[in-house]
């Protein structure tokens, strides 16, 4: 939930049964007088809603028996969400003017409302059903905020075509920044009024309002800024057909029925192709007013559609798009905000799960494995590790209290270090005896003759071959690339390296491309020498792009950093095929260097 959503304390169901008569007769009492709500009876949840929003916000609302009953949590959640991508990606104050559309407002209008009373934002709200028209119409004027929210009745499939244009939207909306111009001028001048001695003292503090200057003013404006609108919302229809609408089909077996009635007259559920096809139709056109409105956002309620629908949203090739998720108790809904203004960076307001991602990991630098115990030394002993496991590391900053690299690992060579350690020691000592175990090898499998040889010595054979595999395979390409006409591979093998060696060694490899010496014939026409070498060609261009496609495994930024009298390592995971975990394993591998340097 939102940290600034007052509903993260739940409300005292005491209180409100004391304050409000129609609450009250769907309340239980049990022995301790603690007071209990039936949320599977609709007429209950229904009573709730009207009385948070009458106790809360000072809005009297009324909702039909089959319409939609809204969670005051939820809608609370998107708005101040949206609210944050204003203030921190648009960079808008308190005091700015806020224009916006509301896609379907339902019978309790309730965006519009709380967006009116709580955060002062003026609506265009649309809305196809009749009942549910009239009856948010009758919600704006008890509430008497008909000059901050404007209610026009639109066809079913209208989305923004049909609204921004229309004659009567621009005279409200022009009418309602008069409006806002006009309080703001009064404001100053009441303000004025009660400091009559500095009015005195400082006469050019006085104001002069003048209406059809104000009026000029906007118009002005408007010819300077081509948004309109500085956002639009939405929660769309999410089922596609009726049954989709009985969740428990599709819910997994352990989480139990919703806690909660449903609510909903089938219109407010249901519309054809479901949330994809609605919100893939909002996304194309927003394209056709993308000079027109600043931000578009939407509610998403099935997780396994926001694949779908960021792909759809990547063909319309916004300038920046985000994705936020909404925890309220047991439900789960996601919202989604693109723009084509390229000076806002929406993803600048992170959600509550990216920023529990980015939580660093820690690894304390011990005062013992330094002579001196400073952040330049401790970068000195970590970039000595980092080089050591072959990983790309990129400085960003460095001082002398602080350093901050960002690195990307393509391999994860920090894992199994024991088993390289050991296979390491186990080739120093083969390297000691190599041209002697060669060469005994070698004259074991001449001496049979008959070309057998042991399971064993053949195993011997081809370890020997793997252990120079990187040179065997560099001399048999160069034979393959300049000496098949004049037939000289010969020379780039050891006289005492019989035929059985070479293709041990080039099965070893393991490459289907891989050519041994015993495969090039002797002598090679013109044509058969040109079917090589493009055959060489085109294996190294198959290489070369898998190198190209070839992902980090790793991504993350580390900080040396010192904290008062200790030096520390935070470790930032950025991305990675890896995960997190691949992060986990680096810093793992750093903490057995301190334990026991290898390095």
């Amino acid at each position: 939930m939102h940290p600034r959503n007052p509903y993260r304390t739940p409300p005292s169901f005491k209180k409100l049964s004391m304050k409000f008569p129609e609450f009250r007769a769907y309340c239980t009492y049990d022995v301790s007088g603690k007071v209990h709500l039936d949320f599977k009876n609709p007429r209950a949840v229904r009573a709730l809603t009207t009385s948070l929003l009458d106790q809360d916000f000072d809005l009297k609302v009324s909702i039909p028996d089959d319409r939609l009953v809204p969670t005051l949590p939820l809608r609370l959640n998107y708005l101040l969400w949206i609210e944050d991508l204003l203030t921190h990606a648009a960079h808008y104050d308190s005091e700015h003017f806020v224009l916006a559309i509301d896609i379907g407002v339902g019978a309790a209008c309730v965006y519009p409302l709380l967006g009116a009373k709580r955060f002062g934002w003026c609506f265009v709200g649309t809305e196809s059903d009749q009942l549910s028209f009239t009856s948010a119409h009758t919600n704006v004027q008890n509430n008497n905020l008909q000059d901050k929210i404007f209610l026009k009745k639109v066809e079913s499939n209208i989305i923004f075509k049909d609204v921004i244009g229309e004659e009567k939207v621009k005279s409200w909306t022009l009418e309602c920044k008069l409006r806002s111009k006009v309080d703001i001028a009064e404001c100053s001048k009441k303000c004025a009024e009660c400091e009559p001695q500095a009015s005195q003292l400082n006469p050019q503090n006085e104001v002069n309002f003048d209406e059809g200057q104000v009026k000029a003013e906007i118009k002005k404006t408007e010819e300077c800024s081509t948004y309109l609108y500085d956002f639009t919302m939405c929660n769309p229809p999410f089922f596609s057909c009726e049954e989709e609408t009985d969740t428990m089909k599709k819910s997994k077996k352990d989480r139990g029925e919703p806690l909660s009635a449903p609510t909903g007259a089938i219109h407010e559920k249901v519309t054809e192709g479901g949330e994809i096809s609605f919100i893939t139709k909002m996304i194309e056109e927003s394209q056709l007013f993308k000079d027109k409105i600043r931000i578009f956002t939407t509610l998403i309620g099935t997780k396994a559609h926001i694949k779908l629908i960021k792909n759809a949203l990547s063909t319309a090739s916004p300038s920046c798009s985000v994705l936020t998720e909404f925890c309220q108790g047991r439900t789960m809904r996601w919202g989604v905000a693109w723009t084509f203004d390229p000076s806002l960076k929406l993803n600048q307001v992170k959600s509550k799960k990216d920023m529990a991602t980015n939580k660093p990991l820690i690894l304390m630098m011990p005062r013992s494995l330094m002579s001196v115990y400073s952040v330049p030394s401790a970068w000195n002993m970590i970039n000595k590790w980092l080089h050591h496991l072959k990983v790309k590391v990129q400085v960003l900053k460095s001082s002398k209290y602080f350093i901050s690299v960002n690195v990307k690992a393509f391999k994860a060579t920090w894992l199994h270090q024991r088993r390289k350690e050991r296979q390491n020691m186990r080739r120093g000592v083969g390297a000691s005896n190599g041209n002697m175990n060669i060469d005994g090898n070698n004259s074991e499998i001449i001496e049979n003759g008959n070309g057998r040889s042991s399971k064993r010595k053949r195993e011997a054979g081809a370890e020997t071959c793997g252990d120079h595999d990187g040179e065997m395979m560099m001399k048999v390409n160069i034979c393959t690339d300049r000496d098949f006409k004049t037939n000289r591979c010969s020379e780039a093998i050891p006289k005492n390296q019989s035929s059985l060696d070479c293709s041990l060694t080039s099965s070893h490899l393991g490459s289907p491309h891989s050519i041994s010496v015993k495969e090039i014939p002797q002598n090679h026409s013109k044509q058969e020498n040109l079917k090589l070498t493009q055959g060489k060609d085109k294996l190294q261009n198959l290489n070369k792009g898998k190198q190209e496609r070839l992902e980090s495994i790793l991504r993350c930024n580390l900080q040396v950093k010192q904290s008062g009298a200790l030096i520390s390592l935070e470790a930032f995971y950025l991305g990675g095929s890896s995960g997190k975990d691949g992060l986990n394993q680096l810093l793992q591998f750093m903490r057995n260097q301190l334990a026991k340097p290898t390095v």
